[in-house]
């Protein structure tokens, strides 16, 4: 896989964009993946879980299980070539969500867990 621009993208000190190495392009992949609101993309408004929205009501087992689904289907849908989901938890504390993502990158055989947070969004 190589190296790829940094998302968000950023300027590095010499003024030339800046990249990552290849465990991280999957991670921040899956990371806009994750926060990304379906149709908010205009060519591609299928890709997205939205899953910030999701919780806004409150933290309870159905919403978790909803989100860990929609999670699910979306990673195999759009980065199931790259990796191959093998455990999700989402867990809402204080306001805030927690997404602990187990997966196998397919091009290293390589296992990789990766936690993701975001403040909890209010109704739209």
């Amino acid at each position: 896989m190589g190296r790829s621009l940094y998302f968000p993208f950023h300027l590095g000190d010499l003024g030339t964009p800046r990249t990552v190495g290849s465990a991280q392009v999957v991670r921040q992949q899956l990371e806009q993946l994750l926060f990304t609101v379906p149709g908010e993309r205009y060519n591609r408004p299928r890709f997205g879980c939205g899953v910030q929205r999701l919780v806004f009501s409150g933290a309870n087992p159905e919403t978790a299980a909803a989100a860990e689904y929609v999670i699910r289907l979306n990673v195999q849908e759009h980065l199931g070539e790259l990796v191959q989901l093998d455990a999700v938890k989402v867990t809402a504390e204080d306001a805030t969500l927690f997404i602990d993502i187990l997966y196998t990158v397919r091009a290293t055989r390589e296992e990789r867990a990766e936690t993701f947070r975001r403040p909890l969004e209010g109704p739209p």
